[in-house]
């Protein structure tokens, strides 16, 4: 009989622990606190589960660990939590076990109901000793009613049931307490953590926006006063465009960062991939021929993808600007493109490389391997892909060079 009553409190005390962990990952799915309702559906399940795993001692006393999820999900939810969970184990009581002392045990979980409501209050803004402390007066107090009971009506109880009775439920109360806080702990410097990365990347947002953006608008604030001072008009002509140049600059890391807020294409359409590639090459030939770099199209007719022509020209433009910058003493950028299930563009360079941290880290904000730049270019152009369902891909050895590859899979073939 032993072995069988101390197998059951276990399996109470697993579904109590088992309980808890389910309002853990409740929170750690939902990011918020659960509500009273799933507090009272997850609670009442438990108290279910230890009152069908209960044990009759040789005296009649049933002994369970019922009383557990009733105290911590009371004092950790308030009274109206403490009241419906009180009726549900009146009624499993009866519905269960048998209506045999029902009054006695309804007098018994009504005191403790009042005195629960009266202690909720304070109990979340008391210290972990005092919350024992409540928590053990309670048991204790509950305990005390059955044993009062039992003598009341000369029940004859032996030494084995006592521990049964008291000291079990008494000991998984304070584990059961201790493990609540420690993951109610857990739970608070989880939400805390998420808080302060937020508060982390806003800040270098903050700060990558104003070195970005305040440089260029700050240079074109200076020619723009020396254009005032200036009588020749060539110099003035030239101090305007290069104030132009800088707010062109200005603009441009400024749409960067529009990406991120927008990174659903507004308007899907069918994109011609040689001939949006055919532009951005042409495009891009001026600063390739500046870096004495090569650039190789090796293109196809008659596909499609299905994105924004804008976006999908911003995201290839990103990398072939990364790929031409990586090759400051010149080298070649092959660019190419492959169909057979997928339509994989390739952006190959001979420069630099990466070694296998910073391909690890490619495409993560504020992150880039050069002096100068906020590394979200190539976020950006990661984000577009992901919105047009692609992948990206990179591969790259140090000083052998790097190759991109975006992977498409709704595509259009046009046989010509």
């Amino acid at each position: 009989m032993l072995d069988s009553v101390l197998t059951n409190l276990l399996l109470n005390f697993f579904f109590i622990i088992t309980g808890l962990l389910v309002i853990v990952i409740y929170f750690d799915v939902k990011k918020k606190v659960p509500s009273r309702l799933i507090v009272i559906l997850i609670s009442a399940l438990t108290i279910l589960l230890c009152v069908l795993f209960s044990s009759k001692l040789a005296s009649g006393v049933f002994v369970d660990l019922r009383r557990i999820p009733f105290f911590l999900a009371s004092l950790y939810f308030g009274p109206l939590v403490s009241f419906v969970l009180m009726i549900i184990i009146i009624l499993l009581r009866v519905i269960v076990i048998g209506n045999e002392f029902i009054l006695l045990v309804a007098l018994n979980y009504f005191s403790a109901f009042l005195i629960l409501a009266k202690l909720s209050k304070g109990f979340l803004r008391a210290r972990k000793k005092l919350k024992l402390m409540y928590t053990v007066g309670l048991c204790s107090l509950l305990t005390f009613y059955n044993v009062l009971f039992g003598y009341l009506y000369e029940s004859e109880i032996s030494f084995y049931e006592y521990s049964c009775i008291v000291l079990i439920p008494l000991a998984a109360t304070i584990v059961s307490v201790i493990m609540a806080e420690m993951l109610c702990k857990l739970m608070t410097m989880k939400r805390l953590s998420t808080q302060n990365e937020k508060l982390q990347v806003v800040g270098q947002l903050a700060a990558s926006i104003s070195h970005e953006v305040r440089n260029p608008l700050t240079s074109s604030k200076g020619f723009l006063q020396l254009v005032r001072d200036e009588k020749d008009q060539v110099s003035q002509q030239k101090f305007i465009d290069l104030s132009l140049k800088g707010i062109d600059q200005a603009s441009h890391v400024i749409e960067e960062y529009l990406t991120f807020a927008n990174s659903a294409p507004d308007k899907v359409e069918k994109i011609d991939v040689k001939g949006s590639l055919d532009e951005l090459v042409e495009l891009m030939e001026p600063m390739a021929a500046y870096h004495g770099v090569l650039i190789k199209p090796q293109l196809t007719d008659g596909i499609f993808v299905e994105g924004q022509m804008r976006s999908f020209k911003q995201c290839v433009m990103n990398i072939m600007k990364n790929s031409i910058e990586s090759m400051p003493a010149g080298g070649e950028l092959v660019l190419t493109m492959k169909l057979k299930e997928k339509l994989i563009i390739s952006i190959s360079d001979t420069g630099s490389g990466m070694s296998r941290e910073q391909v690890d880290r490619f495409g993560e904000p504020f992150y880039t391997t050069k002096n100068e730049g906020t590394g979200l270019g190539i976020m950006a152009a990661s984000i577009i892909v992901k919105s047009m369902k692609g992948n990206i891909q990179v591969k790259s050895k140090l000083n052998r060079g790097t190759t991109v590859y975006l992977e498409f899979n709704e595509v259009t073939k046009v046989f010509q």
